[in-house]
């Protein structure tokens, strides 16, 4: 994307320049994510280097928000945003109810939040569909073990303290593919970390917002925000209850005719996800695109 065009570098450039400062501020004050770390992850070809904390996340919000960006310019509006878990930091930014740099302050706290629980635990990426996984989970019987999201009727997440993700993984009958875990560092969505939705309450509300300028929709309370609906609240709700997204795409579907959905996420697997909850909905995923495509499909000259 950043070799698309002089116009995709410049958007791309101001957006991590907005990020970085306040990586700049919190370096001032001991944390460990320095200037200049988000544009090497985003940037560079990975050399296997261990991320500082929070780096990862970071990064993914600035590339989704600078994706959003780059289409904006193109001339391509959204008539709404979702983003699952932590991405939806990035749809209220897409949605207008945070600056670049608020919305990388948020995620700053969020990971703040969490670093009380490092290493705790973990999520599970589980290749089953709703019911199948929950059932795993009565059979199971661990009581800190916990369904966090439903992402499609094939792929569910599961999370919770190492020793219970293991007891999952046994679980798995021969001859299928075993859950993988995702590597986070925390078990997010488990209705245990009532301390880490307080933690992220106590600091997010300092954080400026604006009205939103378009529906937002939310996988935890799977529906689109309303005016009544405190926004800080809802999205720390991430950190106790499950998301889920095949319930939050046909309710936006109801709203929407024929929506075009775009995965602003490098690996495209939302927009698999949406396929599979709604077959022959339309998706796009430009960062799964080569640049020849891009310029295509965003009429950018070379």
């Amino acid at each position: 994307m950043y070799s698309v065009s002089d116009d995709t570098r410049q958007t791309i450039d101001e957006v991590i320049a907005a990020v970085d400062g306040v990586v700049e501020e919190r370096h001032q004050r001991g944390h460990a994510i320095a200037p200049g770390m988000v544009r090497e992850v985003l940037l560079s070809r990975d050399t296997g280097t261990v991320l500082p904390y929070g780096l990862k996340q970071l990064a993914l919000y600035t590339s989704a928000v600078a994706m959003s960006r780059v289409l904006r310019h193109a001339g391509i509006e959204p008539d709404a945003a979702l983003g699952e878990s932590f991405g939806e930091i990035a749809a209220r930014e897409c949605a207008g109810n945070v600056t670049v740099t608020n919305g990388a302050r948020t995620a700053c706290a969020l990971n703040d939040a969490y670093y009380a629980v490092l290493n705790q635990g973990d999520m599970l990426l589980v290749n089953a569909s709703e019911a199948h996984t929950l059932a795993v989970l009565r059979q199971i019987n661990h009581p800190e073990l916990s369904l966090a999201t439903v992402n499609s009727p094939t792929h569910t997440v599961v999370s919770g303290p190492h020793d219970a993700l293991q007891a999952m993984i046994d679980a798995t009958p021969a001859g299928t593919p075993p859950p993988r875990e995702l590597g986070i560092g925390y078990a997010s969505h488990h209705p245990q970390h009532t301390a880490i939705k307080q933690a992220a309450l106590r600091s997010m509300p300092g954080i400026p917002q604006t009205p939103l300028k378009l529906a937002l929709y939310s996988t935890v309370q799977q529906r689109a925000y309303t005016p009544q609906d405190d926004l800080v609240e809802g999205f720390s709700d991430n950190t106790i209850k499950p998301c889920h997204l095949p319930n939050t795409l046909n309710a936006l579907s109801r709203a929407i005719h024929k929506p075009l959905f775009i995965d602003l996420g490098g690996n495209g697997y939302m927009a698999r996800c949406v396929s599979k909850i709604l077959p022959g909905a339309r998706t796009y995923a430009p960062l799964t695109q080569n640049a020849l495509d891009l310029r295509a499909d965003l009429a950018l000259k070379p």
